[in-house]
């Protein structure tokens, strides 16, 4: 195999120093134009090449975030990424993402192999069977910084980035009261997740505000599939409506009522959450609650970079909108 050409072989084919070269590469001394211009061929010459792993081992500076999120796959947080993405390529950093598979083992892992890797700093949105941030707490004594997104813990050693989930729920409730609707179901996927709690609580801020009952609610890891929760609950009058924690719930939903039969919204509204692509293609086209996936990611970044600059950041939360499409039944 080919060695790799290192500042001695070009110092050595000029017969230079290598601390002139290294000078020279890192634009440091460029008062002889000719030597410089050089050096410089000699590297193109000998495909040179920083070695950035080395570098960032003596500088501590290796513009490497690590990030971690429960699922790569997932279009919510491949939106995230494309932020995230955006923002470290405009500042100069690279990106290194790993997948914990909603798994607490895999995420201390994870951490640990990130820490290996000489990150500056972690991006992290905890599985669901995450409830404490201990594993990230040794992070500073080791120089690193981390920024929480998306999904909270309670604690206070790092920032986070999230959506304003109650304010989310609450102006999906706020919709589908002046909608009509009455009895509300809120499907979401797991009790343990600070975000669904919160998005749950919003739904039922804006029935208690109406004098009406609160939302039956039901969670998929407790309770089963979507279309087993619908029928387990589905009977005359029950319900008029479902509230989804997001929209891959809603979307299954509607395929589930539609397969049996219930038309949406004449019969029963459908609301999702985060706005994904696929609400355009459900049938009926689902009707969300919109955060902007692309600006947690940015934010997301910069925050991180804040900190490794020790500039003041703050923790943050996005304000939602509604999207209106089809799947919601308005009052006639």
């Amino acid at each position: 195999m080919k060695r790799v050409a290192t500042i001695k072989d070009i110092a050595s084919a000029l017969d230079v120093s290598t601390s002139t070269v290294s000078r020279i590469l890192n634009g440091k001394n460029q008062s002889n134009a000719q030597l410089v211009k050089e050096v410089k061929a000699m590297a193109r010459k000998l495909n040179y090449q920083v070695n950035t792993a080395a570098k960032g081992l003596r500088t501590n500076k290796t513009k490497l975030i690590g990030i971690i999120v429960p699922e790569i796959g997932d279009d919510f947080f491949a939106a995230i990424l494309s932020g995230m993405q955006e923002a470290s390529e405009e500042l100069g950093y690279n990106l290194l993402v790993c997948q914990s598979n909603e798994s607490k083992k895999k995420e201390n892992q994870l951490v640990k192999s990130l820490i290996a890797c000489n990150v500056e700093g972690i991006l992290i949105a905890p599985s669901k069977e995450t409830h404490n941030i201990n594993f990230l707490k040794g992070l500073p004594a080791l120089g690193k910084h981390a920024v929480i997104f998306d999904r909270i813990i309670d604690q206070e050693v790092f920032p986070h980035i999230s959506f304003d989930d109650e304010q989310g729920g609450y102006l999906g409730g706020k919709y589908l009261i002046a909608s009509g609707h009455r009895k509300l179901l809120f499907i979401g996927l797991s009790e343990a997740l600070k975000n669904g709690v919160a998005r749950l609580s919003g739904y039922n801020k804006a029935l208690d505000e109406s004098d009406l009952p609160n939302c039956t609610a039901s969670f998929l890891d407790t309770d089963g599939t979507a279309s087993e929760i619908l029928d387990h609950h589905w009977q005359e009058g029950a319900y008029d409506a479902v509230a989804c924690y997001n929209d891959l719930i809603g979307a299954q939903v509607i395929a589930h009522f539609n397969e049996i039969g219930v038309k949406v919204p004449q019969e029963v509204s459908v609301l999702g959450f985060d706005n994904r692509p696929l609400c355009e293609y459900t049938f009926p086209r689902l009707s969300s609650i919109e955060h902007s996936t692309n600006k947690m990611g940015r934010m997301a970044v910069t925050t991180l970079l804040d900190l490794l600059n020790e500039t003041e950041s703050e923790t943050l939360d996005i304000a939602p909108k509604l999207v209106e499409r089809n799947s919601v039944r308005q009052r006639s």
